[in-house]
This record gives C-alpha cells, structure tokens and sequence, in this order.
C-alpha cells in the first residue's frame, strides 16, 4: 500500500436499536485514502442521551477489524462496529 498514511479511519457504530452513528478513530496503522476520515470530521463523541454507548475497547475493536476483515471493510468505506 504505497499511498497509505497513519491517521483516522471512518468508523459506523450501529446500536442494537437499530441507528448508526458516524466516528472518527485514529489508529496506528497505514490506511488506503478511501478509509480516512475526512479533515474537517470530528471524533463523532459528544453530550447527549440518545445515543449507543461507546464501547470502552473501540480503538480494539476497529483495529481488530481492520486486521479480520480489511477487505470487506476497504470494499464497504468504513468500519462497522455493532454494540
């Protein structure tokens, strides 16, 4: 992968109540320009009541998938994480 960079790769993370929401995780590892978070996007944390708790392990768990199912994640744009 000769274009790619340390950074934040685009995360979705679907609650079990059935809504997604769009994250921003850094990681240590190269990502091809299709998986990067856009400059401008935030982490995607933040106040509120309605949303999916974020798992304590998330940056874990998308390097975890990253490793697993890099493939399917590169086809898809994102990482998917369900909780």
């Amino acid at each position: 992968m000769k274009d790619s960079t340390i950074g934040s790769v685009s995360v979705r993370l679907r609650c079990s109540a059935g809504h997604e929401h769009a994250l921003c995780v850094p990681v240590e590892r190269g990502l091809p320009p299709e998986l990067r978070c856009s400059a401008r996007q935030d982490s995607g944390y933040g106040p509120g009541g309605g949303g999916c708790a974020v798992p304590l392990d998330l940056a874990e768990r998308v390097q975890r998938a990253l490793r697993d199912s890099f493939q399917e994640i590169k086809r898809r744009g994102y990482v998917l994480i369900e909780v």
